[in-house]
């Protein structure tokens, strides 16, 4: 199903024209539509993605307004010659992409996606028959249009209604120095990490707090704590994380305060939304690697069944590990 209202794409691919800005915006082909929402997907979704806004009240947040109040065309038409523009200011290299622009509902909100989208060098063959006499030849190309998963795409998906901005962003170098192309070139959107880099800082955090546990332990139960906090919560709430992995710590009290402490230091919220599925997926399994080059995956609710998995210290100091009721073994 073709989900894309409008979209709008503006060509950076060095011709003569460029860049060339459409004067007649349709909806898109079922073929291109499916793209386009999977570039969609791949920007809200992806390990780097971020929630942020712009800055209230500025020249950026207006742009974005104007699809709430105006044709797609025109609104459409003046943020793709806003964002070229600043571009020139800048001195970024316009050429080697595409900018697209496109409108569409999710959960019956309006939401519009800026994406760039940078050509990847191929080759193509091309077929020439004139008279009977058949020709083949390989071309080299470079206006390909990269897979919509692919990790070049940048850009951000807005929702209208809220003003909620999920975003993925790339470096470019400007006459200013390196900047980020949508958040400080084009844009001025707020300061925030994604839920991967969070995540990180929280485990640092706590793990800062009690240097004295091992990291053997303190990471997987950092990992239990907030693949829990996520099942019962759909969040994970950082005060639950450090009381469930120091709940039998004497100075559990003084390492949660230190957790606090550096939090607040850090800007970061108490309850963190875990959007990206991946990440929730990393939570739910457990991987072990020993010094003699074995490497295990586990899904956590097996690790944590002690009647499926344990690990044994034996007599002479090393380590056994044993997984029970297997009842089938492949090997690749």
């Amino acid at each position: 199903m073709n989900i894309i209202a409008r979209a709008a794409i503006a060509l950076y691919d060095g011709s003569a024209m460029s860049p060339v800005f459409p004067t007649k915006i349709n909806k898109p082909s079922d073929e291109a539509g499916e793209y386009l929402s999977a570039v969609a997907e791949k920007l809200m979704n992806s390990d780097g993605t971020r929630t942020t806004c712009v800055e209230p009240g500025g020249a950026q947040e207006e742009l974005l307004k104007r699809f709430g109040y105006m044709p797609f065309a025109e609104a459409a038409d003046t943020l793709l010659r806003a964002m070229d523009e600043s571009m020139q200011a800048l001195e970024i290299p316009r050429e080697g992409f595409d900018l697209v622009v496109f409108s569409f509902d999710r959960d019956n909100e309006p939401h519009l996606c800026v994406a760039q989208l940078p050509y990847r060098r191929a080759v193509v063959h091309q077929l020439e028959e004139e008279d009977g006499v058949i020709a083949t030849q390989l071309l080299a190309h470079g206006t390909v249009l990269p897979p919509p998963g692919g990790k070049v795409i940048a850009g951000f998906v807005v929702n209208l209604s809220t003003g909620d901005i999920r975003l993925r962003d790339t470096g470019v170098l400007t006459n200013v120095g390196n900047r980020q192309l949508f958040s400080e070139a084009l844009f001025t959107m707020a300061a925030t990490r994604t839920t991967k880099e969070v995540v990180q800082v929280v485990s640092e955090m706590i793990s800062q707090a009690a240097p004295q546990m091992p990291d053997q332990e303190l990471k997987p139960a950092l990992k239990r704590a907030m693949a829990k906090s996520i099942e019962e919560k759909g969040v994970i709430d950082v005060q639950d994380v450090a009381e469930e992995v120091f709940r039998s710590d004497p100075e559990r009290e003084a390492i949660i305060e230190e957790v606090s402490r550096q939090m607040q230091e850090e800007r970061i919220e108490p309850q963190i939304p875990v959007e990206n599925k991946r990440v929730v997926a990393q939570l739910q399994k457990v991987r072990i690697k020993t010094d003699n080059g074995i490497s295990i995956t586990l899904p956590r609710s097996l690790a944590d069944d002690e009647n499926s998995f344990a690990v044994v210290s034996n007599p002479d100091g090393t380590i056994s590990i044993i997984i029970n009721q297997v009842q089938e073994l492949k090997t690749e």
